[in-house]
């Protein structure tokens, strides 16, 4: 069983992706509840763009290892690339209110509100994710975003900040 995961994720790596589902779906029917083997045939199904299938595995990981961020994350961005974005909004919502401080879930929720063009709260969850210890990679990913939408920003013409209106009508 070992060995076989670890091939799995050997092809994983490799990019022979098929492969690696075959490998995968074989650890599963000896020990479907193997989180590591959803969570490895889920990426695999994302990276062949079989939202569903990655769908269904990230959903089954999570639901077995709610620890498991990466299988959080994994299942909103497979959410928002099958066109499910309220789902995917939902998701990762749910993930920083249970962990405020992820910075990956923060980037994440971000650049799909950037996406949807609800800019205050893409901002909102970029300047979190900065300050959450974000990673090299994620930090230049950060920068990058904010500079590119800051350039937007510029030759956008004024939009009313819809969120901030809704809030003074409530207040």
């Amino acid at each position: 069983m070992e060995d076989l995961l670890n091939q799995a994720n050997a092809h994983l790596k490799e990019g022979q992706f098929e492969r690696a589902i075959e490998e995968f779906t074989e650890c599963l029917s000896s020990k479907p509840h193997e989180v590591s083997a959803l969570r490895g045939r889920g990426i695999a199904q994302f990276q062949l763009k079989k939202w569903n299938e990655a769908i269904s595995d990230f959903s089954k990981a999570r639901d077995l290892d709610p620890a498991d961020l990466e299988s959080w994350v994994s299942l909103g961005m497979s959410l928002a690339m099958d066109l499910k974005i309220y789902p995917a909004i939902d998701v990762l919502e749910t993930l920083l209110e249970k962990h405020p401080d992820y910075a990956r879930g923060h980037l994440q929720l971000g650049l799909l509100y950037f996406r949807l063009c609800v800019i205050a709260k893409g901002r909102h969850h970029m300047e979190r994710a900065l300050a959450s210890r974000p990673t090299l990679v994620e930090r230049r990913i950060i920068e990058k975003v904010l500079k590119e939408q800051n350039q937007l920003d510029k030759r956008r013409f004024y939009r009313p900040d819809f969120e901030a209106l809704r809030q003074g009508e409530a207040g």
